[in-house]
C-alpha cells in the first residue's frame, strides 16, 4: 500500500467575536468569593441593573476570555464537510463519511482556548501546529506526518472564532474503513488536543 499524500491546509480566521461563558457562583460562607468570577457577576448584574448594555457586554466579554485563558484546548464541531471553509461556521456538511478513491477530504474544526499573546505593538498573536497519522480499521498505522503545519495569526482583536480546515488526499488505499487521528498544538503553551475522525473508502 503506498504512502498517504497530504495536500495541504486551509485556515479561516474570523476577526469579530461576541462570545459569552455563562458561569454560577458555587456555594460559599460570609463575603468570600466562592468562584473567580463572583467579582464580575456583580459587575454585570450592576450593568444590567442600570440598562447599560455596553457596560454589560464588557464585562461578559472580559469573563469570557478569562474563561479562554484558563481553558484547556478544545476541537470542537469536527466534521467532514464539502469545500474549503469560507469562514467561522460558513461551510456545507458532507452528508456521509464516505469518499472515492482519491477523493479530497475536507476536515473542519474550530479549536478553543488557544493562547493569545500581546506583542510590542499590542496586537495579538497566536497559532497552532498538528500532526497526523492514518489508520486502518485494525489500528495499524499507515502513515502520517509531525508539525506538517504551522499556522500563524496576528490580529488586534482577542478572537475566539477560529476555524480550520485540513485537506487531505490519500492514493493507494483500497476500499474499506480508515481512521484520521489528529493532534492540535497551541504554539504559545503546551496546551494540545487531539480528534479521531472514521471515513470510508468506497
Amino acid at each position: 500500500m503506498k504512502k498517504p499524500f497530504l495536500i495541504g491546509l486551509t485556515v479561516v480566521l474570523l476577526l469579530s467575536a461576541a462570545c459569552t461563558k455563562k458561569e454560577g457562583p458555587a456555594a460559599g460562607a460570609g463575603t468570600t468569593p466562592s468562584s473567580p468570577f463572583d467579582s464580575s457577576l456583580a459587575q454585570l448584574k450592576e450593568a444590567m441593573g442600570k440598562n447599560d448594555d455596553t457596560g454589560a457586554f464588557a464585562v461578559l466579554r472580559s469573563m469570557f476570555e478569562a474563561f479562554w485563558e484558563k481553558s484547556p484546548l478544545l476541537l470542537n464541531n469536527v466534521k467532514f464537510v464539502m469545500s474549503e471553509s469560507a469562514s467561522y461556521g460558513i461551510y456545507t456538511p458532507k452528508a456521509t463519511e464516505e469518499f472515492a478513491p482519491g477523493e479530497v477530504i475536507y476536515l473542519y474544526l474550530e479549536p478553543v482556548g488557544q493562547t493569545l499573546k500581546k506583542n510590542e505593538r499590542g496586537q495579538y498573536d497566536f497559532g497552532f501546529t498538528a500532526d497526523f497519522t492514518l489508520e486502518d480499521e485494525t489500528g495499524k498505522v499507515l502513515g502520517g506526518q509531525k508539525d506538517f503545519v504551522n499556522p500563524s495569526f496576528t490580529s488586534w482583536n482577542f478572537n475566539t472564532e477560529i476555524a480550520l480546515t485540513f485537506n487531505f488526499t490519500f492514493s493507494g488505499l483500497q476500499a474499506g474503513k480508515y481512521k484520521i487521528v489528529l493532534s492540535v498544538k497551541d504554539v504559545n503553551s503546551a496546551k494540545s488536543a487531539a480528534v479521531n475522525k472514521v471515513f470510508a473508502i468506497v
